[in-house]
């Protein structure tokens, strides 16, 4: 449990120097490229003498005018990559390959509505050892600045997990079960989005999971504490509109 809180915490504490990071950055470059064609603003964005309402209204009227992340865009991406089990989960099960379907929708120039639906399966490397994870997030996407066509963001939410635990039984002559609760849990991270196109984006997130545990019993009388942490590391592809 120790070494677990220490892995918890040190991924914590990496993850807000990073999100410090970004914030310093970004306020050094307001002034070190005031000059410079970097802008601050996105690359949609009119002349300052209109406003963030009268800009929405006029990208919303214009399909052309759709760019990733702005006001009113919906922006579907197909996010795939490693997968990295933490804590007691770890010394269970072996990193695996993972993958979900990734909506936001841009609700102004700063915030944007997250939702995404997830997978991985996970092996113990016995022949019917398995753990898996399904994944129905919500949550709230926070653009940090606008560098040209970069966008660093952070991403915070709540959601459902489906961890599935395959467990093998003492007795030989019966087959494994199967213990799949659905738990609630949270997840935070950064990631940054490259606009290719206006209508295509590339790019990268680093997101951690916490899944609120339980308890549950097998069918031998066994208790299987369900829960844990994971982090996931996904490069994503999408398109706007």
């Amino acid at each position: 449990m120790n070494f677990y809180n220490f892995l918890k915490k040190r991924f914590l504490f990496s993850l807000n120097k990073a999100v410090v990071l970004i914030v310093a950055l970004s306020t050094i470059s307001s002034t070190a490229f005031a000059s410079s064609s970097w802008s601050q603003a996105p690359s949609w964005a009119s002349s300052g003498s209109e406003n963030t309402s009268s800009r929405k209204s006029n990208y919303s009227k214009d399909r052309y005018g759709v760019s990733p992340f702005a006001p009113g865009s919906n922006n579907i991406a197909l996010d795939v990559g490693q997968v990295f089990l933490m804590g007691d989960l770890s010394s269970k099960f072996n990193d695996s390959i993972g993958t979900q379907l990734h909506y936001t929708y841009g609700v102004s120039d700063m915030f944007g509505f997250d939702a995404s639906a997830g997978y991985s399966s996970h092996s113990d490397g016995k022949i019917d050892g398995q753990y898996s994870l399904a994944s129905l997030l919500t949550g709230v996407r926070m653009n940090l600045s606008w560098y040209d066509k970069v966008v660093p963001h952070a991403v915070f939410g709540l959601g459902f997990y489906r961890p599935s635990h395959q467990i093998l039984p003492a007795d030989s002559k019966s087959g494994p079960s199967t213990i799949a609760p659905i738990v609630f849990g949270l997840h935070v991270g950064p990631g940054v989005d490259l606009e290719l196109t206006k209508q295509l984006f590339f790019g990268a997130a680093l997101t951690f999971h916490d899944i609120f545990g339980t308890t549950k019993f097998t069918d031998d009388g066994k208790m299987l504490d369900v829960g844990g942490t994971y982090t996931s590391f996904f490069l994503r592809l999408g398109v706007t509109f």
